[in-house]
């Protein structure tokens, strides 16, 4: 009698032992999951969401209403033209510039040298061989007609017809790109920041992409790119202050709650229950043991 109650006994045990595991097993993998979704939180800078894709699409944009009628030069000339094309890139051209005052007005030179490298592209593309072609002489004088008639105080984007380096100015318009993205969030002020994570990827990536792209251009060791310098911080002639290593305290703190996995999976509720198990089916077997020894 006493046997069978304590049998009884025992099973109650072993089923209250089965539901806690049950609980230990839904916290681990619920500790589990909410580390694997901190992993998996989206830690990218998305460059097509930045002002420097989105100004430079801009350019592009089909024209709405004329923003020529008040440019005495560019009006006169634009008459005698004949070919579409490059009308319509001038007419774009004094539209965006007036996008500079009223629109973008953030960190305006760094937009002027878009608006700049805008227009040096499409010269290149269709006038490439003239000295002075349409494109060249209007294109000079819509940014000299804009500067005369800018209030004084207001900031004036100059004409730069020699902007980047011309082996390859892509590349140099992508570092720019990338340094005015790299400035905006603070990615080379300190470890701090709230958005470190964004920038240590970011930097990491876009480190690998300009490393890739120059070995392209030149493989050899005496390789000179003192000439792709948009400034001090801005250059692929010093990689280690353009493209900076930053040790984040998130990251840290990742690193934090793995070992806390581990220390969580050392022992797993299984295992646990299984020594509870196994101590209480001794535990039974020495009871008897003593029942017949009385």
């Amino acid at each position: 009698m006493k046997q069978a109650i304590f049998v009884i006994e025992i099973e109650n045990i072993l089923t209250k032992i089965h539901i806690d595991i049950l609980k230990n097993d839904m916290k681990c993998i619920k500790t589990l999951v909410n580390i694997s979704t901190l992993h998996n939180i989206n830690y990218c800078i998305n460059e097509n969401e930045e002002i420097p894709k989105i100004f430079y699409m801009k350019l592009n944009e089909p024209n709405g209403e004329p923003k020529y009628h008040d440019l005495v030069s560019y009006n006169a000339n634009r008459r005698l033209m004949e070919n579409s094309e490059k009308i319509e890139i001038l007419d774009k051209l004094s539209r965006n510039i007036k996008l500079l005052n009223t629109v973008y007005t953030e960190n305006l030179e760094k937009r002027c040298r878009d608006l700049n490298h805008w227009i040096n592209e499409k010269i290149k593309k269709l006038e490439d061989r003239e000295s002075w072609g349409d494109l060249k002489t209007n294109s000079l004088g819509i940014f000299n007609d804009i500067k005369n008639k800018t209030q004084e105080g207001l900031w004036v984007c100059g004409r730069k017809d020699k902007l980047y380096s011309p082996q390859n100015a892509e590349l140099m318009k992508e570092l720019d790109d990338y340094c005015e993205i790299r400035d905006k969030y603070g990615c080379d002020l300190s470890e701090d920041n709230k958005d470190c994570l964004k920038c240590n990827k970011y930097i990491m990536n876009k480190k690998q992409e300009f490393t890739r792209k120059m070995q392209c251009i030149c493989s050899n060791d005496n390789c000179s790119w003192t000439g792709y310098t948009i400034n001090t911080k801005c250059s692929l002639n010093n990689m280690n202050i353009t493209f900076p290593e930053i040790n984040c305290k998130g990251l840290d703190k990742k690193e934090e709650l793995q070992e806390s996995v581990t220390v969580i999976k050392k022992y797993s509720p299984l295992e646990i229950g299984f020594f509870i198990l196994v101590f209480f089916i001794l535990f039974y077997f020495f009871t008897l043991f003593l029942e017949k020894v009385k």
